[in-house]
């Protein structure tokens, strides 16, 4: 059931486990207007202005402090990439299911390829599947990359399917594009936590980020059975997201407990913020809870890119987050580490054991 709102609340968790609380179960969501919702303006990150970089920094500490997540505009992002990425996932996603099984991401070493329908099952709380299909992918290195001979599951080559002949230029292009993206975001993070320039994005030379390439078939809103939508009410597990979405699906949960519709904004990117960092900010950052249930009506594409950073970058308590106060709530962890034991949860990875 779908409700009008007027106001955008916060959305966040109270817990430090990065598991779905209990009571988020409901399908009821509330639609929040343009006008309502938190957009930051990110050119001023490319000004020579330190005043200019730092107001996107409070912008984005504004955000993450208080709904929890914001609508990127005026990013740079070239809209011909993802006009020739949303065409070229059309294709692949309407071809035959056999056709599209050659490519299924169990059938690679490293965490690449086709997911099917309730191929993963997001919410860890519920035994259901998500009514979704994907394609995982990521830096595409060689086969002699020394991460991906080490064994490391995110590091390697791109399980490619072979149709359509544009998937991988089209895709491939959108990936390189959204890490320089991700850079720049990371570089608002620096102002937004009064870290030193630089603290974020040294972190940044072989990022563990991931592009996931989605699509959902509608649902009718009359008839949901919360184990099997879209996908799952879950956080992220690197540092934030972004998302482009064609149609309306995408929800947060406020810290009222409502769901909220993120409104599908030409020209902008939806973020949210990962387990990673809000590790890192000791809680002042929290990752977002969210699902996708896509009542539009229509068939529905979006382009997920989750951002981590170095594989073997320890988590620890920043100092402008941590004081004798307010203790790191948290263990060590290395990036990796926390992003591999997620995706084994959450792919099937973990069946057999």
């Amino acid at each position: 059931m779908v409700k009008e709102s007027k106001s955008n609340s916060a959305a966040h968790r109270s817990d430090t486990a990065f598991q779905v609380r209990d009571g988020i179960h409901s399908p009821d969501v509330i639609r929040v207007s343009e006008e309502n919702t938190h957009i930051v303006d990110f050119g001023g990150i490319y000004s020579p202005s330190l005043n200019d970089r730092m107001a996107v920094g409070k912008a984005f500490k504004d955000a993450f402090t208080g709904p929890g997540y914001l609508i990127l505009k005026n990013h740079q992002f070239p809209k011909t990439v993802i006009d020739r990425a949303h065409a070229a996932m059309q294709g692949f996603f309407s071809l035959p299911l056999s056709e599209k099984m050659k490519c299924h991401y169990l059938d690679w070493p490293n965490h690449r390829g086709y997911v099917p329908v309730k191929g993963i099952n997001a919410d860890h709380s519920l035994k259901g599947g998500d009514m979704s299909e994907a394609i995982e992918m990521a830096h595409d290195l060689p086969e002699d990359d020394p991460d991906h001979l080490a064994g490391n599951r995110f590091y390697g080559p791109n399980n490619w399917p072979k149709n359509p002949e544009s998937l991988r230029w089209a895709l491939g292009t959108y990936f390189e594009c959204q890490l320089e993206l991700g850079y720049n975001i990371l570089r608002a993070f620096e102002y937004a936590l009064d870290t030193d320039e630089g603290f974020f994005t040294s972190k940044y030379t072989k990022p563990l980020s991931r592009t996931r390439v989605c699509y959902y078939p509608p649902q009718s809103e009359d008839n949901i059975d919360i184990a099997h939508i879209g996908i799952g009410a879950h956080t992220d597990y690197e540092c934030f997201t972004t998302v482009w979405q064609d149609s309306e699906g995408l929800q947060m949960l406020g810290s009222d407990g409502q769901w909220r519709l993120v409104p599908p904004i030409p020209g902008t990117f939806a973020i949210n913020l990962g387990d990673l960092m809000q590790m890192w900010t000791n809680d002042i950052f929290k990752s977002t809870l969210h699902r996708v249930i896509n009542t539009s009506g229509r068939e529905r594409y979006s382009l997920v890119q989750f951002f981590g950073v170095d594989y073997d970058v320890s988590i620890e308590g920043l100092k402008t987050c941590v004081d004798k106060d307010n203790p790191w709530k948290y263990k060590k962890i290395k990036a990796g580490q926390h992003s591999e034991n997620m995706v084994s949860a959450t792919y099937h990875y973990d069946d057999d054991n």
